[in-house]
């Protein structure tokens, strides 16, 4: 806590790269901490997420973690059938960029629902005739116990983006402690919609590029995952 306190206190830093990630890299950066794409950020044995917002709790949605699907129990057997299969763009050049939620099809057509009785997550496809069917799955027990890895005590920090000089800067303004998830509840919660999936896929001639799947939440949602602490303004303490 005193560690992210005197950062608050330094006010707006200035951003470290652009787009989504500049946060996350503006953090790290001023905590000592590489940036690597293999695992979630630690400091301290403590999980790092940061995000912009203007206030404690903020609408952007947050990652808990990436999992790609069981493809023995899929329909379609790789992440490039995926692509080929509800991507767009032309040639050689084609991406599936969307979220997929349980609570309607989005514009791929795309939806999950939970199965129960074989203990899936399975996502499926709903044509514009009304026809469903499944896509790819995941094993719920798998994605329990990734959860329940990639999510021991973490800090929710959210930071104040400003603009100067057409520079952004962020000002590390909040933080909101967890303990370890509720894993059993990711399939309630994900049949409610309350966790939904993207797919961040992409092909450049032969090589496809899979960042994803990305498992994420709304930030107002986190307590019904994980045990909260109250959320304190670093700049008060």
């Amino acid at each position: 806590m005193s560690v992210l306190k005197e950062l608050s206190h330094q006010g707006p830093l200035p951003a470290i790269g652009r787009g989504d990630t500049a946060v996350g890299k503006t953090l790290l950066a001023h905590l000592g901490i590489p940036m690597t794409s293999s695992k979630k950020a630690q400091f301290k044995g403590i999980v790092l997420t940061a995000r912009r917002g203007s206030k404690a709790k903020d609408i952007n949605r947050v990652n808990l973690f990436a999992k790609v699907p069981d493809w023995k129990v899929s329909a379609l057997k790789s992440s490039r059938e995926l692509l080929d299969a509800f991507g767009y763009g032309s040639g050689d050049e084609r991406r599936l960029n969307c979220t997929v939620s349980a609570k309607q099809p989005n514009g791929q057509g795309l939806y999950l629902a939970v199965d129960w009785e074989r203990g899936l997550l399975v996502e499926r496809h709903r044509s514009v005739e009304g026809r469903t069917s499944d896509v790819v799955a995941w094993q719920l027990a798998e994605l329990e116990e990734r959860l329940d890895k990639t999510q021991p005590a973490s800090a929710w920090i959210v930071a104040i983006p400003s603009k100067r000089d057409g520079e952004e800067y962020f000002h590390f303004r909040y933080v909101t402690f967890t303990g370890r998830p509720r894993a059993k509840e990711l399939p309630r919660l994900l049949e409610m919609g309350t966790i939904t999936v993207d797919h961040l896929i992409s092909a450049v001639g032969g090589r496809t590029v899979e960042k994803g799947p990305l498992f994420k939440i709304q930030p107002r949602n986190v307590e019904t995952l994980f045990p909260t602490t109250p959320s304190f303004d670093l700049l008060r303490l």
